[in-house]
């Protein structure tokens, strides 16, 4: 009799637990990163798994949105158009639920992925999403 009264007590609460971890594990997360100066601006959108990359001030300096997707690499895109050419969607394909980490540096174009790019412009990115 103990053992079904605690198999009764327990199961709903493992049921809870359950379902309560399936939810948060599926959540996706947008996050905005900027450069140190605010020149350049990197949006994750989750939904559809978007990646903005914003040129902020006419400074002559390019944005560049870099995206870590865990368990795949690094990647670097240019919004080479200045402040007043629009922002940069970079439609991306990633698997729901995989972490990514977001940058915005930035940097001039010397026609290399990242020569040009100036890390030095985003000291500490505390930019983590999920798609």
């Amino acid at each position: 009799m103990r053992k079904l009264a605690r198999a009764a007590a327990v199961l709903p609460i493992m049921a809870a637990l359950t379902i309560g971890m399936t939810a948060t594990a599926g959540a996706e997360t947008d996050c905005t990163d900027y450069s140190d100066n605010g020149g350049a601006k990197a949006t994750f959108k989750a939904y559809g798994e978007h990646l903005l990359v914003d040129d902020v001030f006419a400074d002559g300096h390019s944005a560049i949105g870099g995206i870590e997707i865990y368990g795949d690499g690094h990647y670097f895109y240019w919004n080479r158009m200045g402040a007043d050419g629009g922002v940069r969607d970079v439609d991306l394909d990633i698997a729901e639920g995989t972490s990514v980490v977001i940058n915005a540096w930035l940097g001039n174009w010397d026609g290399t992925t990242t020569g040009g790019i100036d890390f030095g412009s985003n000291a500490v990115s505390n930019c983590h999403g999920v798609a």
